[in-house]
């Protein structure tokens, strides 16, 4: 009897070992089978330093949020015309935070104004004015505002297109390659122009196209003489035309360009000096001259 006990015990230790260990290499195989079909929870991003600035711990956030939230709102059209000014302006924001940057000057700003005026015992015209005023600034404030470094931006590149142009034509006709060339501008210039090179010359570098990094650089500014040029220098590439006589033709025509811009606003100069010659200077002139007159008529009279 306490053979058959003993018999029994070994059995089933040994049958319960067995299945343990026939269910542990049964379950690894069938992980090593499955393992990349398995779903894995993504890693949780770590929290915010406490001992970080108030702006990085919530306000970065928290704008970043909003931003993402008013991307999602505004139609793919309009965002894209927004994102297009705001690279054409120079400005590293993305169109969501353009949008609370205009809801928080038109909303925020007026109502806190509105606030304060009624509190310092205001009349209600007054006030009233005051909201629309600050309400029609918060509208097309920053649209006022992305037009002026549009078209500062588009000057500033304008400009420096000549000389930077004749140092690739020298440098060109000297035996270095298109892309040597353009490295030499952006180590002389300095400017917009200099930026928008450096960032497609990185591209190209990184593998994209020097056609389509050309293409997109003159989108990027807007300049339409850059569009012309850009576009010639990509048709005499394509066509084994020498690039330097094609740059040295298109550098004339927008020197020749600038002049004639230079004239028309000299000639429009007279025309514009008529407004404050009337208005300001005259008016001064007028009572320099009478005021003396007129006090000697006041005391003979």
């Amino acid at each position: 009897m306490p053979f058959l006990i003993a018999i029994s015990t070994f059995v089933t230790v040994t049958l319960m070992v067995y299945g343990l260990l026939h269910k542990s290499v049964a379950g690894g195989a069938m992980d090593m089978r499955l393992g990349g079909l398995r779903y894995t929870r993504p890693a949780k991003e770590a929290l915010p330093d406490p001992e970080a600035a108030f702006s990085q711990r919530v306000l970065r956030p928290m704008v970043r949020m909003l931003s993402a939230k008013a991307n999602g709102v505004l139609p793919s059209n309009m965002s894209e015309r927004l994102e297009k000014a705001l690279v054409q302006g120079g400005m590293k924001i993305k169109p969501g935070q353009l949008l609370l940057i205009v809801a928080f000057t038109t909303g925020v700003l007026p109502s806190l104004m509105t606030l304060y005026m009624f509190s310092v015992g205001q009349p209600f015209k007054i006030v009233a004015g005051t909201f629309g005023v600050m309400t029609a600034l918060g509208v097309y404030g920053p649209r006022i505002m992305i037009l002026g470094r549009i078209n500062r931006r588009k000057k500033e590149i304008w400009r420096s297109l000549p000389d930077a142009f004749d140092l690739i034509t020298a440098s060109v006709e000297a035996g270095l390659g298109i892309d040597a060339a353009f490295t030499r501008v952006i180590e002389k210039v300095h400017g917009p122009f200099a930026e928008e090179l450096t960032r497609t010359m990185r591209e190209i570098q990184m593998g994209r196209a020097r056609r389509d990094a050309f293409i997109d650089m003159a989108e990027r500014t807007g300049v339409d003489e850059l569009r012309q040029l850009i576009n010639a220098v990509v048709q005499a590439e394509a066509m084994g035309i020498s690039i330097g006589g094609v740059i040295r033709v298109q550098t004339g025509v927008i020197r020749t360009k600038r002049r004639q811009k230079a004239e028309e606003q000299a000639f429009k100069a007279p025309i514009k000096m008529v407004f404050p010659l009337v208005f300001f200077i005259f008016p001064a002139i007028m009572i320099v001259i009478g005021g003396p007159a007129v006090i000697q008529l006041k005391n003979n009279l």
